[in-house]
């Protein structure tokens, strides 16, 4: 992101357009967990969204582009046209890896055209409308690939906001019976960072969840809810992960 960004005065993604979820097809449901939509207004100024990290990992489609977005530690700057309509499809938890053939360290924070990643393979992704780009998706073999059951515990794991806050790594040791080193190495290649790090921006989405669904709810309330020490930690992570204080989030 740039340096020079007001994250304080850019407006969240999910503020600005049209978003939806659909399930995927049948055949990209072992990979993927879902397919989204944005669509920006025609009447969009261009400023950049800041898009807030949430521990996915997305293929998307944008004006035949294809690319991938994620992993994020922090929050994106994203500058698209007026109108622009973006697709994406999300992966499950320890499936990008596979499916990409590249460990995930590799793309922390960074937005990268499939060309760059595959060079000529990545043609037969290349689609002029987004629901040809989900056909070709659909169409490439994966019976191959397998996607980390471990790793897809320990997203679900951490996701439950069980986990210490203070020791997750240690948490899951116990509970997926793994080494701390080789279970940290397994976090870096399918995450791209380490659990600690997971099960912040994990929390993080629990209290955005909590803030929308209970939206007459004390932020002290969600905070505890959501598994932060206190207010003031969730307002510090707020600024970190969304670039604002909990009170200027939409809470609808």
């Amino acid at each position: 992101m740039p340096a020079d960004l007001n994250k304080t005065a850019t407006p969240l993604a999910q503020e600005v357009g049209h978003y939806a979820e659909i399930p995927v097809p049948p055949p990209l449901r072992g990979i993927f967990a879902c397919q989204w939509m944005h669509v920006l207004p025609t009447d969009a100024n261009g400023t950049p969204l800041l898009v807030v990290p949430d521990g996915s990992i997305d293929l998307q489609w944008i004006d035949g582009v294809v690319r991938v977005a994620g992993p994020d530690r922090q929050p994106h700057a994203e500058a698209l046209r007026p109108g622009a309509q973006v697709l994406g499809l999300r992966f499950h938890p320890g499936a990008a890896a596979a499916w990409l053939g590249i460990d995930m360290d590799a793309l922390t924070d960074c937005r990268v055209a499939l060309d760059d990643l595959w060079g000529s393979r990545a043609a037969c992704l290349a689609a002029d409308s987004s629901t040809e780009f989900v056909h070709r998706v659909a169409a490439r073999p994966v019976a191959d690939l397998t996607p980390d059951a471990a790793m897809a515990e320990a997203f679900c794991l951490l996701q439950s906001g069980m986990a210490p806050a203070d020791s997750p790594l240690r948490w899951l040791c116990e509970r997926l019976q793994q080494p701390e080193r080789t279970l940290r190495r397994r976090f870096v290649q399918h995450f791209g960072y380490g659990p600690q790090t997971l099960a912040r921006l994990l929390r993080y989405q629990r209290f955005l969840q909590l803030a929308r669904a209970e939206p007459s709810t004390p932020f002290a309330q969600l905070a505890a809810e959501a598994g932060y020490a206190d207010q003031p930690h969730l307002a510090r992570e707020s600024r970190r992960l969304a670039g604002r204080p909990p009170s200027t989030l939409p809470r609808d």
